[in-house]
């Protein structure tokens, strides 16, 4: 039982949650977003996310929250609002599945961020499965094909700011945990959310606040749940079940949304899923190759 409380088992088990609440947090957005602006929504996803983690701040101290890298953190912090707010808004442009398959992309926008303007290496696997992935990315927009859809421009645009934010997560990892980061993270989201809601606001129903709130609550577990499974288990062996984020989004638009998702779409999303999965898989092997060599002596 002890293996199964630390083990992979559970941080398996923890992602497939992660990826459920997700997914269903994207779904109730895009229901939402028929009723109030999306940026509204992400507005009162902030506030929310703000109210659930003063109490814990209070909890534990100020002590929990204290760092030296504020620069940092208001970086992060508005990268992703930006990030999120177009997030918000594609997701009420363009059909779930389609949005998951993009979404895939980040860690292959991460990696060309890093390639181009931090240094990094670029090995010729690293190459390939970036090729393979952007091919995938292509053959889910089809540029020349069809006409390319601002909701598909939002969601590129959104994913690259992520990737960015990705990275930038890497460095504060080092020195701050990301109960740290979370916290400024929505405290930097609150204003700029406001400033982009403000002038198209809609004033709620309370029924449309619970919601709000629901989806808040939701993105908050799921962000723990993700946390927790790759602080207990191999990257190895639960990366490949993000995957399901993709079954989910399928579910959620052909049950709620009358949505029929394209076998292309969902092709391309898998390679680029298993794309971005390799690059990330393989560039964690090649870290711990790192740090052991200099130990070992190789």
């Amino acid at each position: 039982m002890g293996w199964l409380a630390h083990g992979p088992i559970l941080g398996m088990v923890c992602i497939l949650i992660a990826t459920f609440f997700f997914s269903t947090t994207n779904a109730i957005i895009r229901a939402l977003s028929s009723e109030l602006p999306p940026v509204e929504i992400s507005f009162f996803r902030s506030v929310f996310g703000v109210l659930f983690l003063l109490p814990l701040v209070v909890w534990y101290g100020l002590g929990s929250i204290k760092t030296q890298r504020p620069k940092l953190h208001l970086a992060r912090g508005v990268l992703h609002a930006i990030s999120m707010i177009l997030w918000f808004v594609a997701l009420s442009m363009v059909p779930l599945a389609e949005t998951a398959a993009l979404e895939f992309a980040a860690p292959i926008m991460a990696t060309i961020i890093a390639i181009l303007f931090l240094g990094e290496v670029a090995r010729m696997r690293r190459l390939i499965a970036l090729a393979v992935g952007i091919v995938g990315v292509f053959v889910v927009v089809r540029p020349g094909f069809d006409a390319v859809s601002w909701g598909q421009i939002l969601i590129l645009i959104s994913v690259a700011l992520w990737a960015g934010c990705q990275l930038i997560i890497r460095e504060l990892g080092r020195t701050d945990s990301a109960f740290v980061q979370g916290f400024y993270t929505v405290v930097v989201f609150v204003p700029i959310t406001a400033a982009v809601a403000i002038p198209v606001w809609v004033w709620p129903t309370w029924i449309e606040l619970a919601v709000c709130m629901v989806i808040a609550a939701s993105s908050t577990i799921g962000i723990w749940f993700y946390g927790e499974a790759f602080r207990r288990a191999e990257m190895t062996a639960i990366l490949p079940l993000e995957s399901t984020k993709l079954l989910w989004a399928v579910l959620y638009g052909v049950v709620f949304f009358s949505e029929q998702p394209e076998v292309l779409t969902l092709v391309s999303g898998v390679v680029i899923f298993a794309a971005a999965a390799y690059i990330t898989i393989r560039e964690a092997q090649l870290a711990r190759q790192a740090v052991v060599a200099p130990v070992t002596g190789e």
